[in-house]
């Protein structure tokens, strides 16, 4: 008997959540909707970037619209070569208990997490070196969505603040727009930023412009791993055959790293532009790094997550389907 496809396993579970009206996607489509809901992207090939841990879940919800996902991993999440200055930093947020009433200092206003990696290395992190999560000083806690609150929630950690809107400048203002309703302020207060070494600069700076003093620590790296391999070759083919639909883009980096493949490549990429295929970015930070380096978006999401990306997809399918003649 032959191996079953993992991707296609997916699909019959996922289109099981469907008709049950439960989707994965916290109720993107309802029980009404589902058979219609499947044919939206009825064999549009599409290719899909994110880390080999966290393709799964694009590949799943394109999976239940009828989508033949393509994975091609562009980056890899590398924790820090060295520890010792997140260890440190993370390590002052469970300071000890004073003797008279188990009141615990804490060193920092807030602790601000903008991506699931960032929750993820660092809660297993601590997790890891013996701590008890739980015993955590009365830091207040910030997650720039709400895939990253889920993550945190995960580990028993509850955001305080999440923005309405997913991006760093959204996280800033909420915070400080935060502060003024408590008739507070952000100046001299100590905030925690453990986050990617190639994060943007822009939360730092707002948050520094408030007054506020940023310990903006590296909880990992994100590397490339795309290559002229079996796979890159396979990617290529597809490419330039025009066999593929849809590139879908969740993060800048995956942009900047595709991009660096297909040039490493040494071919003319044209085609790119010259073809149906369309970009679909996560939002308009991905969006931006996506023109910057010369791709076209077609698609864009209106709520910065996967399911919002996934949505976007579905809308963009349905306005190419001209209407049906009625009879």
């Amino acid at each position: 008997m032959s191996e079953k496809d993992p991707l296609l396993e997916r699909q019959q579970l996922y289109a099981g959540s469907l008709e049950k009206g439960n989707s994965a996607g916290g109720g993107l489509y309802t029980k009404g909707q589902a058979n219609a809901q499947r044919a939206i992207l009825q064999g549009k090939r599409i290719l899909v970037t994110r880390t080999r841990e966290q393709a799964g879940a694009l590949s799943e919800r394109l999976l239940a619209l009828g989508a033949i996902p393509v994975e091609f991993p562009t980056i890899r999440i590398v924790p820090p070569r060295n520890w010792d200055s997140l260890d440190w930093a993370l390590g002052r947020l469970f300071p000890a208990s004073t003797e008279n009433d188990g009141h615990r200092d804490c060193p920092y206003a807030w602790l601000i997490f903008t991506s699931v990696n960032g929750a993820h290395i660092c809660c297993e992190r601590l997790l890891e070196r013996g701590y008890d999560l739980q015993t955590m000083c009365p830091v207040r806690v910030a997650a720039i969505g709400p895939a990253t609150a889920a993550a945190l929630t995960r580990y028993g950690i509850y955001p305080d603040l999440v923005p309405d809107i997913y991006v760093a400048e959204s996280v800033a203002a909420a915070l400080i727009h935060d502060s003024q309703q408590r008739g507070e302020s952000l100046q001299g207060k100590r905030i925690l930023l453990p986050r990617a070494a190639e994060a943007r600069n822009v939360l730092v700076t707002e948050l520094q412009k408030a007054g506020a003093v940023v310990d903006e620590v590296t909880a990992y790296t994100t590397v490339s791993v795309a290559s002229d391999d079996q796979q890159g070759r396979e990617i290529m083919k597809l490419l330039q055959r025009r066999e593929l639909d849809i590139i879908t883009f969740t993060s800048s980096s995956t942009v900047r790293n595709f991009m660096q493949w297909l040039r490493s490549c040494t071919i003319d990429d044209t085609f790119l532009h010259n073809s149906p295929l369309k970009i679909a970015c996560i939002g308009p930070i991905t969006s931006q790094t996506a023109r910057e380096l010369g791709l076209d978006v077609d698609i864009e999401a209106r709520e910065f997550t996967i399911d919002g990306l996934v949505e976007a997809i579905a809308r963009a399918s349905l306005a190419d389907v001209p209407p049906q003649r009625e009879e």
